[in-house]
């Protein structure tokens, strides 16, 4: 999420590790013959020790990626750590609210008067005046710059609308309903934008609408429900509360809405993964979990890291330590050659985030990579990516969000800004391993290896839906599973450029313009998965 106006706004702001959370990395064969503190604060340090494991580890990762049980640590991947540190539905972040009560993710009461400010500095005093008074942890771009922001998105889904709506009225097909998910709908501002704007400016496609938020937060699931209700558009929207990387929990919600025992409002008979969707993703892929991995100078072969927690009846303490194993997860095999492919790849459309920041990214990369071999891979990213083939084969894909974070401390390429926000002052933690909640986790996205990870997707879908070879060639048999995928990503003023209803609306009275001016360090993926006959998506 948002921390760089929190960071560029609060004077009070400090950085630093912290001494929260304290380990050492251990693993069977001695990686690298030495042990490594993850936190470079004053406390204590423990050593990861396993009874009745030989060699000192685990000899396998859970084969499901989640946790195993031992008789004296809880080890887990570090993407099942981070998914229960920051979405836990009690103790997670995401379900936290500061000591004033307010939400980790804030909401701006009434947007912001961008054309009654000077220019920049004007705007800047404005937002510091909207942390101080919401005494919120962070306000996303969606926030801080709505119903603008919304409205772009909400033109470009209704661009590509049209397009498909034209092409079934020239095939004799019935008129297509406008399916919009929202993974992740923060306090429901981007979804009540993008209704407000369609029922006002675009009202033959807005009765054709079903907004739908994948929400796994029960505390933002319920504000989201009621902020909508109360903006008139409950017929229109609802919140499907579970993991959006879950696809058995899309089945069930599936299930209900075609039934109509659905209890979040909202539905129809056209639902369903046979329709052609719109997924909207604002600052979501940061808080996705990753997985660690790392290797020694020179060594070709990658070691996956797992996270032991002490036992706490057993005076452990519930103090964290790094294990580090050969990398055998099937998620991070595949994120590796995935990073491969992208590495060694050129892409034309990273050219539209500019010349300078692919520069910094490949000079940071060449950085992080001789200090220490050590990289963060989406894997959470991927997961979902493989869900969404599945529970909506046909879709376009918008996600926003942050290609670049200023001044991250943990080690590696692709590494988390892990930090926590205290009366107005963010405070930077030097590792990952922080008590369940009690700090934002949160990673810049390298967007040319999100468009390697989104065909990659795709590509496996395709594969476990293709028929046998014997009916695939039989002129009788079924046809092969084919999809038309298309994956680019530009920068952020770019798409407000291509797809923003009025840019002066954002316009401060010296020019300066936040719509396209703020938030630098952002990009766009646009994503389209057009599947071909043949595609069973209940296989």
């Amino acid at each position: 999420m948002h921390w760089i106006l929190a960071r560029q706004l609060s004077s009070s702001s400090s950085s630093g590790s912290s001494s929260i959370a304290i380990g050492v990395t251990a693993s069977a064969d001695r990686f690298d013959g030495s042990r490594r503190s993850c936190e470079s604060g004053g406390g204590r340090h423990s050593t990861a020790t396993w009874e009745g494991v030989p060699g000192g580890g685990p000899a396998a990762a859970p084969s499901n990626g989640g946790t195993r049980a031992c008789p004296t640590r809880r080890v887990q991947l570090v993407r099942d750590f981070i998914h229960d540190s920051l979405y836990h539905p009690l103790e997670g972040y995401f379900s936290r609210r500061n000591t004033s009560g307010a939400g980790v993710v804030g909401s701006l009461q009434q947007p912001l008067d961008f054309a009654s400010m000077e220019g920049q500095l004007q705007y800047l005093q404005a937002v510091r005046e909207v942390y101080r008074q919401l005494q919120a942890s962070w306000l996303t771009p969606v926030e801080i710059l709505q119903p603008h922001y919304g409205r772009a998105i909400a033109s470009c889904i209704l661009r590509r609308w049209h397009e498909q709506a034209a092409h079934a009225a020239a095939a004799g097909q019935p008129e297509l309903p406008l399916l919009i998910y929202e993974i992740g709908g923060g306090t429901g501002t981007l979804a009540a934008n993008i209704l407000d704007w369609l029922r006002t400016e675009h009202p033959l496609a807005y009765r054709r609408t079903q907004y739908r938020c994948v929400e796994i937060s029960p505390v933002l699931a319920a504000i989201q429900r009621r902020r909508l209700a109360e903006g008139g558009h409950a017929e229109r929207f609802s919140v499907w509360q579970h993991d959006a990387a879950d696809l058995a929990a899309w089945r069930r919600a599936d299930g209900e809405a075609g039934s109509g025992r659905s209890s979040s409002g909202g539905g129809g008979s056209e639902e369903g993964a046979g329709q052609h969707s719109f997924i909207v993703m604002c600052e979501v892929l940061d808080n996705l979990p990753h997985d660690r991995v790392c290797r020694s100078t020179g060594s070709p072969e990658w070691q996956q890291t797992l996270v032991a927690e002490g036992d706490h009846q057993q005076g452990g303490g519930g103090l964290f330590s790094e294990v580090l194993q050969p990398a055998s997860d099937p998620l991070i095999l595949r994120c590796l050659q995935a990073a491969q492919t992208a590495d060694s790849s050129s892409d034309n459309s990273s050219l539209g985030t500019g010349l300078a920041l692919s520069a910094l990214r490949a000079w940071r990369r060449l950085l992080g990579e001789a200090a220490a071999e050590v990289r963060w891979l989406p894997t959470g990213c991927l997961q979902l990516l493989d869900t969404l083939q599945q529970a909506r084969p046909s879709h376009t894909l918008i996600a926003a969000d942050f290609d670049q974070l200023p001044e991250v401390v943990v080690g590696g390429v692709g590494a988390p800004l892990v930090a926590s926000t205290h009366g107005g002052s963010t405070h930077d933690h030097g590792s990952y391993l922080v008590p369940r909640g009690s700090a934002d986790i949160f990673f810049p996205t390298d967007f040319r290896l999100l468009c390697t990870l989104y065909r990659e997707a795709a590509a496996a879908a395709a594969a476990s839906h293709r028929p046998p070879a014997s009916s695939a060639s039989s002129s009788t048999g079924p046809a092969a599973a084919h999809a038309v995928v298309t994956a680019e990503h530009l920068s952020t003023p770019a798409f407000m450029r291509q797809h923003a209803p009025d840019l002066s609306a954002t316009r401060t009275r010296s020019g300066y313009n936040p719509l396209l001016q703020d938030y630098t360090n952002t990009a766009f993926f646009v994503g389209s998965c057009q599947w071909q006959p043949g595609f069973n998506s209940d296989v």
